[in-house]
């Protein structure tokens, strides 16, 4: 049996044409916004006080769980992830090769970090890179309490801005401008401005993980700006 969707022929058409483009429409799409929207946070959510899958017990790891997480057992966020032995074994190389073999200035792939956990409300990345990696990139208490604020906040350099703004565009359309690709470009070579775009995106992933399971943050470390 076919069925027919009814059409108003031209008036449609004419509908179709005259509608507004999408929110957040590329401007090589043909908006004719005067400027880029305000990137917003993920939409706030309720945290966990307890993770939803609980991690495995360190004593209890198996000789294939202890290739993925060492002999002393790993970090909560490893041993939830355990649970899917393959698949952490296969996503943790990913990762700890953007954390360890990374050719982005320490101090830019930071920032990367630092602003998409924000965007993500990643309070467990916030409390790792606000006090480990970004002080050893020498990310000052100024500089961290302004990364909130986004790349239009005065006091950044033309190059900063521009790293925190792809980190934006990235979280708002899944795209990097021309116009923000060209300043990477500048500095960045090929193999670099790839990393850009797998630094975000690995450390949204990680946010979605450890916000949806409940990995709590590390004693001692500060959760996100409020």
């Amino acid at each position: 049996m076919h069925f027919r969707i009814p059409c108003a022929g031209g008036a449609l058409a004419a509908a179709l044409l005259a509608a507004p483009s999408p929110a957040g429409a590329s401007a090589q799409e043909g908006s004719t916004t005067s400027g880029p929207p305000e990137v917003q946070q993920v939409e706030p959510f309720t945290r966990l006080t307890d993770p939803r899958i609980p991690p495995l017990d360190p004593s209890s790891l198996t000789a294939e769980q202890q290739a993925v997480t060492g002999p002393r057992g790993g970090s909560t966020q490893l041993r939830i992830c355990l649970r899917n032995l393959e698949m952490c074994r296969q996503y943790w190389a990913f990762t700890r090769h953007l954390g360890f073999n990374y050719t982005l200035p320490l101090r830019d792939k930071e920032l990367l970090i630092l602003r998409t956990a924000w965007l993500s409300r990643g309070d467990f990345i916030w409390g790792v890179h606000s006090t480990g990696g970004g002080r050893r990139a020498g990310i000052t208490e100024e500089e961290l309490a302004r990364i909130p604020a986004g790349p239009a906040a005065s006091g950044w350099s033309d190059f900063d801005a521009a790293l925190l703004r792809a980190a934006d565009e990235l979280h708002a359309s899944r795209f990097i401008t021309d116009a923000t690709w060209a300043a990477l470009a500048e500095r960045y070579d090929e193999a670099q401005l790839l990393e850009v775009i797998f630094v975000v995106g690995n450390y949204t992933l990680l946010a979605m993980y450890h916000n949806s399971v409940g990995v709590p943050l590390e004693p001692g470390l500060p959760g996100l700006p409020r």
